[in-house]
């Protein structure tokens, strides 16, 4: 059963062809009144044609070559005219636009007796005007049926063009509904080459993002499921050594506090990763990006006194450095940068910070000396629960990177990371700069 798009098509068109046969017919109706019929063209000049042969033949031969004359003439013609012998003129000739019924002309003749010609125009019109024939809404009859059956056939084609792809889509949607995230449209519809692909393709493109967003849930969902057995497992051998040696409390007790602490750390983590992801940044605000990079690497310095790392600033405080958006999201994300090169960095090596402004953009590249990342592995260090193998790597849970990466992108800008040339790891972060003469990023 065909869906109403079809029919509304399919009625639309045939209500449009009855409208406008309508229409033309009017229209040539009243332009029809203002000229000649081709059958009134056709007895005007017959009749100016042969009342002028028959009034020159009366004026010169009389009655006798008058007759000799309309003998030659057409049966079909010849029956329409008359003459009557008439004293005095009762009729003058005249030519009007519109012929009369009757075309009358009084004649002297050659034997200076008068003579009144009539000539029968309404019969020699019907004699040349076609046969009138049936017609349904003043529509003839070919034209109703190649117009009909023509038009008919061409809407149910359109129609059927139009809501087939419809039903397709209605088809797809209904398939994503119940979670089929395989279902995809535009090989079927790439050959059309209209709005339709178009919209079958961003049908595509959607289910695609969708599919990997589920997929990322998914994967996320069951990596801080395994990330978490693993601290739970240790509070719950913790707690079972407690009660079993009663002498070896505090221990435990230390360790339960260990791990509850781990604990807290990777679920306020999973909740900044949480909170970057969303696209309108809570709290939005202006701030000084200098300021906030010089705030944490003076926090970072602080803690590489232990290590023995060195951690270098560099920028032109002489430039604006003004941002707009979240800036303790933003804090974070520096901070997870600096603290990710710190983790990979040894005693005596040196981590530099550099705070740039490229055109509209405010660039902060984090650089160290640490022991770099294998080049397979550099589009995965943003994800979450990705760690890189290194002796320091258990001290995270890989959320770090994944954080900074969800809060630049939130902020409208975008983030890179690569091997420099004489080793170590170069995050580079990108944020649009916002201008404070124009008002605008």
């Amino acid at each position: 059963m065909r869906g109403r798009l079809f029919w509304k098509i399919l009625l639309g068109f045939w209500l449009t062809f009855l409208i406008m046969t309508q229409a033309l017919w009017v229209t040539f109706t009243f332009y029809g009144n203002r000229h000649e019929s081709p059958e009134t063209s056709i007895a005007r000049r017959i009749i100016n044609l042969q009342m002028t042969s028959a009034a020159s033949m009366l004026r010169s031969g009389g009655m006798p070559a008058l007759e000799a004359m309309v003998a030659d003439w057409p049966l079909a013609e010849r029956r329409f005219f008359t003459v009557i012998p008439a004293a005095h003129p009762s009729v003058e000739s005249a030519e009007t636009e519109r012929l009369p019924p009757k075309v009358v002309e009084w004649v002297m003749g050659a034997d200076n007796q008068g003579y009144l010609l009539s000539y029968d125009l309404a019969g020699l019109r019907e004699e040349y005007r076609s046969p009138k024939r049936w017609r349904i809404l003043n529509i003839p009859e070919p034209m109703l049926w190649v117009g009909g059956v023509g038009g008919l056939l061409f809407s149910a084609v359109l129609a059927w063009n139009l809501t087939r792809p419809m039903r397709q889509l209605r088809a797809g949607f209904g398939l994503v509904a119940q979670g089929d995230l395989a279902v995809r449209l535009f090989p079927a519809m790439r050959r059309r080459h209209d709005e339709l692909a178009d919209v079958a393709r961003d049908f595509d493109s959607m289910v695609e993002r969708l599919e990997l967003l589920v997929s990322a849930r998914e994967q996320l969902l069951h990596d801080v499921s395994h990330e978490l057995r693993s601290p739970l497992a240790r509070l719950q051998l913790a707690i079972g050594l407690g009660r079993q040696n009663p002498a070896n409390v505090e221990n435990s007790l230390q360790r339960i506090e260990h791990e509850a602490g781990r604990l807290d750390k990777m679920i306020g983590e999973l909740l900044a990763l949480s909170r970057a992801e969303n696209n309108s940044l809570p709290d939005e605000e202006y701030f000084e990006l200098y300021g906030l990079v010089e705030a944490v690497v003076n926090d970072a310095r602080y803690e590489a006194q232990i290590p023995g790392v060195e951690i270098v600033l560099r920028a032109d405080v002489e430039v604006e450095h003004t941002v707009k958006g979240n800036a303790e999201l933003m804090r974070r994300a520096v901070d997870n940068i600096v603290r990710n090169a710190l983790r990979f960095s040894s005693h005596g090596q040196q981590i530099r910070v550099e705070l740039t402004c490229i055109d509209q953009w405010l660039q902060i590249e984090v650089s160290d000396q640490g022991p770099g990342v294998e080049e397979a592995k550099l589009s995965s260090i943003f994800d979450p629960f990705v760690r890189v193998k290194s002796a320091l790597s258990g001290k995270g849970y890989g959320l770090g990177l994944a954080i900074a990466r969800k809060v630049v992108l939130a902020h409208g800008g975008q983030v890179e990371a690569h091997n420099a040339e004489r080793g170590g790891l170069v995050i580079r972060l990108r944020v649009p700069r916002w201008d404070l003469s124009s008002g605008a990023a």
